[in-house]
């Protein structure tokens, strides 16, 4: 047993102390608040990934509703390319076609022009030269040759005038049979006709006109 210890002559009483008792829960209280808070920053990052996750979609579907649309687009206008270019196509198609019509119309009118100034300045020069007819039945009779009958119709008019010459022209053709000369109003003044068992030679002007016109013409 301790004894009493004595100073100055006063006796001073021993003081107890007590002992503290463990704080648990102040220590509950301190893990459950790092609990909550790391819980909070879970739910934050969650939220935060969650917020990430969501914008990424949004992003992506936006990038394929953006690709969708363009595609449909291009699409779209490739299609009205190929009309466009169709109609264009159908377009230089016609064109060319009305240009061609065109150039065939003027040229046959031209042409028709031409042969009909041609004969009427020839039908002038027939009218003043017999030896235009004569030209004309000269080359009709060798075209004839090797036939063994011919029939040469003239002009009444002709005939009456050019008989003499036409006999002797007749006989000068080489390789003729015998020649008949005969008068028919239905042959123009001017012209010939040769006749013979393999066909018919026209000279007369109307006709020549034409067989030019089918040459130039096509």
């Amino acid at each position: 047993m301790a004894g009493i210890i004595k100073s100055g002559g006063r006796t001073t009483a021993p003081v107890a102390v007590a002992p503290q008792a463990y704080q648990f829960e102040d220590v509950a209280r301190s893990y459950l608040e790092r609990v909550k808070a790391d819980a909070a920053r879970l739910v934050a990052e969650a939220r935060r990934e969650a917020a990430q996750i969501r914008a990424k979609a949004a992003e992506e579907g936006k990038a394929a509703a953006i690709k969708a649309v363009e595609a449909a687009q291009q699409a779209r206008l490739d299609q009205q390319l190929q009309s466009a270019l169709a109609a264009m196509q159908k377009a230089a198609h016609e064109i060319t076609q009305a240009r061609h019509a065109w150039q065939q119309h003027w040229e046959q009118h031209l042409v028709e022009l031409a042969l009909r100034i041609a004969t009427r300045l020839c039908r002038r020069e027939l009218a003043r030269d017999p030896e235009v007819t004569l030209a004309w039945v000269r080359e009709a009779l060798e075209l004839a040759a090797g036939s063994s009958e011919i029939t040469l119709r003239l002009h009444p008019q002709d005939q009456e005038t050019l008989a003499a010459r036409v006999a002797a022209l007749s006989k000068a053709v080489s390789g003729l049979g015998s020649v008949q000369v005969v008068a028919d109003s239905q042959i123009t003044p001017g012209g010939c006709r040769v006749e013979t068992a393999f066909g018919s030679i026209d000279q007369q002007l109307e006709a020549q006109a034409a067989r030019i016109a089918e040459e130039l013409l096509g």
